[in-house]
């Protein structure tokens, strides 16, 4: 296969770094017949998309901040509709280094992974601050339990998507998509491949908008977790639960109905009686929900499969 490249640079009041990480860009990578670049202003109030531009990208400027996951969705619009095979995505801020990317994409050049992402805790996780490492020790075991697969990091952002994953990947946060991808791609059986690289534990300027709103930051996330993984297994999230709930409130019923056969007397476990019921009927509409969440699984899956026949027809392949 011909492979086309664009690397998505997601930008916010990154005038200082995002030029040089454009530079940084390699215009020349085996397996890869063209490299395009392409960074997403998201909203920013200083001079990066002229900075961008100037330094050769082609720059995309949302009129207001719209968020992480809605500057990845751009780039991975612009890489559908330009008939790319690899998407790229990769900080502006400076802490991965651009040089890199060969070593990211030659997995899928390959053919051994439909995925790639950057592990910084595997190569330099002792350089890291405790929260950082802990927070992603939490968040990516979350992942890995989700997706049924070992990720050592689960919110990088450094990574490369196939074709496959071009065709197949679905997001919708606005906050962040970096787990919420992960979670998508394997439980549509997608073959993901962590590789450890270099990176700074640090900006060199400015501060983390993330970092510094750590419990938003998990909020969101867990959120974006949630919607990405009960979509892909309602009757695990809610059909499950419910059932449990129904046995549990049979099981209080039965109780008080076997006393009441041999004593004549409920009292005094009305209550019993009552929360039984109670459960029995929450169980119920959980049962409910994940019939109606299984229908919007098979609708969005059905939607899914067209959008796939035209990043293939962009493409210039056979739908």
């Amino acid at each position: 296969m011909e492979h086309r490249l664009l690397v998505g640079i997601p930008a916010l009041d990154e005038s200082k770094t995002v030029a040089t990480v454009v530079g940084r860009v390699p215009r020349s990578i085996p397996g890869v017949n063209r490299v395009d670049v392409l960074v997403v202003d998201d909203g920013s109030h200083d001079s990066t998309a002229a900075e961008a531009a100037a330094a050769g990208a082609r720059v995309i400027c949302h009129r207001r901040n719209r968020g992480l996951g809605a500057s990845f969705r751009t780039s991975l619009g612009a890489a559908r509709a330009g008939g790319h095979t690899i998407l790229v995505t990769i900080d502006a801020d400076g802490q991965f280094d651009a040089a890199d990317i060969p070593s990211l994409v030659e997995p899928i050049v390959s053919g051994r992974a439909d995925v790639v992402t950057c592990s910084r805790f595997l190569s330099s996780g002792s350089s890291f601050p405790l929260v950082k490492r802990l927070g992603n020790r939490l968040v990516a075991s979350t992942v890995s339990s989700l997706c049924g697969l070992r990720i050592h990091d689960a919110t990088c952002g450094f990574r490369a998507y196939g074709p496959l994953a071009l065709e197949q990947i679905s997001s919708f946060s606005r906050f962040t998509y970096t787990q919420e991808a992960l979670i998508d791609l394997a439980w549509k059986g997608l073959d993901i491949l962590e590789v450890p690289l270099p990176v700074r534990p640090s900006r060199e300027h400015g501060k983390s908008r993330i970092s510094s709103n750590l419990w938003r930051y998990a909020a969101l996330s867990l959120g974006a977790m949630y919607s990405a993984a009960h979509d892909h297994m309602p009757w695990r999230f809610y059909g499950l639960p419910g059932l449990l709930l129904i046995l549990a409130g049979l099981a209080m019923e039965i109780f008080v109905f076997v006393r009441w056969l041999l004593v004549s007397l409920i009292t005094p476990f009305k209550g019993v009686a009552i929360a039984g019921l109670f459960l029995v009927v929450l169980g119920l509409l959980l049962l409910m929900v994940a019939s109606l969440a299984d229908t919007s699984s098979h609708t969005r899956h059905l939607l899914e499969d067209l959008i796939a026949a035209d990043v293939r027809r962009n493409r210039g392949e056979d739908a």
